[in-house]
């Protein structure tokens, strides 16, 4: 399970690092000093779980886990902070766990062997969801059922997305992605999630990355953060 740590005491993210290394099964690919920087690091590295401390600079880490699920609505996440009055408020985004400060190696093994179960539960469900042909999407009292190999990609805007197909529609992202076969579909930026298979050409443009499709006149958006994982992919894609 790739882990990412996120803590503005590098003490306690050494003693994280430490424990986790005790544990197999679990890899640290990196950490993290604010909330700011934590969202940026799911976006590049794509974390499995994130162990995020919440009273941290630019952003908290409550504030920071919101943008990191709607870039990555399957990540799990363990808050561990010095504060016992936010766990409420945790729980309601389903953390996995919340571990009051100091650290007792014990008690994060417990967390830690929660987040595996969960994981393995999630792979072992992840074959029927990816089998998903059509994706339910509601719009104007009326439920779509939309074949998800007709969607060209994704576009969030606000709390809820549009869906670029021969119909457009507005729904949750968060509940979109749970339909798509992420060998597919690919989270191009913070806004968009991309059908690679139905890509032409992708042009840089400034600081931001332009992908267009087959027989289809609007364009997508890739982070220049995202573009070598996108190639990867599309790679992938085309070898297979």
């Amino acid at each position: 399970m790739k882990v990412l740590i996120a803590d503005d005491n590098i003490d306690s993210i050494e003693i994280l690092e430490y424990f986790i290394s005790q544990v197999p099964g679990f890899d640290v690919i990196g950490s993290c000093r604010d909330g700011e920087d934590l969202i940026q690091q799911v976006m590049v590295q794509s974390p499995e779980l994130i162990l995020v401390d919440i009273n941290m600079p630019n952003m908290s880490g409550l504030e920071a886990v919101k943008e990191c699920l709607k870039i990555k609505p399957d990540l799990r996440f363990i808050f561990i902070t010095g504060y016992d009055q936010f766990a409420v408020e945790a729980f309601e985004l389903s953390a996995l766990d919340y571990i009051i400060k100091p650290i007792e190696k014990q008690r994060l093994y417990v967390a830690l062997e929660r987040a595996k179960k969960t994981l393995v539960k999630q792979d072992v469900e992840a074959p029927t969801k990816a089998r998903a042909k059509r994706l339910p999407v509601k719009f104007n009292g009326s439920t779509y059922y939309i074949p998800i190999n007709e969607i060209i990609f994704i576009e969030k805007s606000g709390k809820k997305c549009l869906i670029f197909t021969e119909l457009r529609t507005y729904e949750n992202i968060s509940d979109i992605y749970m339909y798509l076969d992420p060998n597919i579909f690919s989270q191009t930026h913070r806004s968009y999630i991309v059908n690679l298979e139905k890509v032409s050409h992708i042009t840089p443009r400034n600081e931001t990355y332009l992908v267009y499709f087959l027989n289809f006149d609007e364009y997508a958006h890739i982070s220049k953060l995202k573009i070598q994982e996108v190639q990867k992919q599309l790679h992938d894609l085309m070898v297979n």
